[in-house]
């Protein structure tokens, strides 16, 4: 590991970033792409929770996301999130803020489609962000829709 040096630094925050990801999955870190994403929505309470990197580009940084959750609901009121990168390993966290925006249908139809059956299946059926009354229900939903 190098010692953090302002000349060491790529003036392109992706291009750094890109390199500190590939350190990140070569030193053995558990799941680099694992980062925190935290959204504020109407209520003006910031909510926080663990998502997955999927891609990064000049762009920006790609995660997937059920628009019905609680994130979804968030990001459409306040289009505006932090992404936090941790790794213990490296002893190194990223924080990343700016405007979130929709990736295009296209893009996420395909993502979905990637996925295994059952987890579109999971996908499909899941409640997310809500309460469901136990684990019977949603046994019960994903076998109805993969009769489907």
């Amino acid at each position: 590991m190098t010692i953090l040096r302002k000349q060491n630094l790529d003036k392109n925050p992706i291009v750094q970033f890109d390199r500190w990801f590939k350190e990140a999955l070569e030193s053995g870190e558990t799941d680099p792409a694992v980062m925190n994403l935290a959204t504020v929505g109407k209520d003006k309470k910031p909510s926080a929770r663990m998502v997955l990197l999927k891609d990064f580009n000049q762009e920006g940084f790609q995660f997937f996301t059920n628009y019905k959750s609680r994130k979804g609901s968030e990001l459409l009121e306040n289009p505006y999130a932090s992404l936090t990168f941790y790794w213990p390993l490296l002893e190194r966290q990223i924080r990343i803020e700016g405007r979130i925006s929709k990736l295009p249908d296209i893009t996420s139809d395909t993502y979905f489609a990637s996925r295994l059956r059952g987890s579109q299946i999971s996908a499909s059926i899941s409640p997310q962000s809500a309460e469901f009354p136990n684990r019977q229900y949603l046994e019960k939903h994903h076998a109805e829709f993969e009769k489907k």
